[in-house]
């Protein structure tokens, strides 16, 4: 399609939809740049944050900065330190230094030759998230200096850069439908993202719009790549989800665990296609679990939104159509805190926001609050039958009233400890694709295309590139 009229011309990133925190509300404009010969736009991905770092290379590259370049031999290193918002740089090939200036940041080190088999390794001093050791990336370097610390960015074809995403996000030992399905879905998230570039205007580290780590996809580089997930990549090579012709926001989790959450319910804000949707039943790991707690351990995790001790109860607030909560409410004594949806997940490191909660104990009655999305059982006369909460509706004296908030309950009291318990279901957001049950509906025999439109109604598939 003419690399899709130069990738529409120009691709619109960041849909103006109300997802706050999440969403730009601006409509930035990036233009495309096909690599010769192989009609592939590059992306670019932020690696990590480093106080100094080191850089060796398979085969010779050269490094490019405003006052000029510098060839690099293959088996070269090229060392990095800040130094008053500059770079000094060190290029040497074994015991012997080759280069040493300072210069301006930022610094872009690209192969010389045959790209397609070029690679580069880092390694990193004073990270904060270590991940450096034995990763190869493939592409060209991209060393900005920031503030006093050193970002490593990867400038990489965008298929290239799949092909490590797909294997990372994904068991490659599942149905390859699922895996196209993934393919897709990554490939529009990093276009959604803005993360195209030509490697021409990049000055500092917010030109970077998407990252190697799970708060963007998975990216591990080159010793992460399996044939599989290579191949589910090329055999939908260039095609991407749009909304009305523009790049959707496809994100995804690992399970959702018999239904999907709208964005509505999550982050706020209406996104006609991530809405919730039921999934074709399967089973996972992550299909239900429990977390248990003690007092202690759970006032230390929370002290950062409620101080006051001890915590006297938990329950969720605002369920969604699948019953995710949206934020959790804490109390203690006469004080209370609000905490949303993702912060309260990431305190508590729960797999998800879909739970009953439960505290028991200390030889008082148990007490807490089910989940409007989970079953309850009902003895109808005749059987026993499991029934969603929500369906139900609870008659107290004078009122009946639908359980849509979840229902408090009390049990039998307990010795030992007083314990918060969390029951619950799925692992992520709930948004969007489920990569648990696009895997069962790739078992029974469904397409990529078909599992895409599952997840992300409203949408189209079209080929960009």
């Amino acid at each position: 399609m003419a690399f899709a009229k130069t990738i529409r011309q120009l691709v619109t990133i960041g849909i103006a939809v109300g997802l706050a925190l999440w969403i730009s509300t601006d409509l930035l404009l990036y233009t495309a740049v096909a690599q010769a010969g192989t009609g592939n736009p590059k992306v670019l991905v932020g690696l990590a944050r480093s106080n100094s770092v080191s850089l060796t290379f398979s085969q010779e590259y050269r490094l490019v900065t405003r006052q000029g370049s510098q060839q690099i031999p293959a088996g070269g290193k090229v060392s990095f330190e800040s130094r008053r918002g500059n770079l000094n740089v060190t290029v040497s090939s074994g015991s012997s230094v080759l280069h040493s200036k300072e210069v301006a940041s930022p610094v872009t080190i690209t192969p010389s030759s045959k790209p397609a088999t070029a690679s580069f390794s880092v390694s990193g001093q004073g990270n904060p998230n270590p991940g450096f050791p034995g990763q190869e990336f493939r592409g060209s370097a991209v060393i900005i200096e920031d503030q006093g610390s050193l970002v490593v960015a990867n400038l990489v074809d965008l298929e290239q850069y799949l092909w490590s995403v797909v294997s990372s996000e994904m068991p490659c030992s599942w149905a390859k439908e699922a895996l196209k399905a993934q393919t897709v879905a990554s490939r529009t998230y990093a276009v959604y993202k803005g993360a195209l570039s030509d490697g021409s205007n990049i000055a500092t580290a917010g030109d970077i719009k998407i990252w190697a780590n799970e708060s963007n996809q998975l990216y591990r580089g080159k010793l992460h790549e399996d044939p599989r997930a290579v191949e589910a990549c090329i055999e939908t090579k260039g095609q991407i989800l749009t909304y009305q012709g523009k790049p959707a926001a496809t994100y995804f989790h690992a399970d959702s665990a018999g239904m999907t959450e709208s964005s509505r319910s999550v982050w706020g804000g209406d996104i006609p296609y991530l809405v919730a949707v039921e999934e074709v039943p399967h089973d996972s790991p992550h299909s239900q679990w429990e977390v248990c707690f003690d007092l202690e351990t759970l006032s230390q995790k929370l002290k950062g939104v409620m101080q006051a001790s001890p915590i006297d109860m938990i329950h969720g607030c605002e369920p969604g159509t699948s019953g995710r909560w949206l934020y959790a409410s804490i109390s203690s004594g006469n004080k209370n805190a609000n905490v949303k949806a993702t912060e309260f997940r990431s305190l508590l490191e729960l797999k998800s926001m879909w739970f009953s909660v439960f505290k028991r104990g200390g030889g008082r009655e148990t007490t807490g609050q089910l989940n409007p999305g989970h079953e309850v059982y009902i003895d109808n006369g005749t059987s026993i039958q499991a029934v969603p909460l929500k369906q139900c509706t609870m008659r107290n004296p004078g009122r009946s009233q639908l359980a849509v908030s979840g229902a408090y309950v009390i049990g039998p009291g307990r010795p030992g400890p007083i314990t918060f318990v969390f029951q619950g279901r799925g692992w992520g957001h709930g948004v969007g694709l489920s990569q648990w049950g696009a895997k069962a509906m790739a078992e029974q025999g469904a397409g990529y295309k078909q599992i895409l439109m599952h997840y992300y109604p409203s949408t189209d598939i079209e080929t960009w590139w």
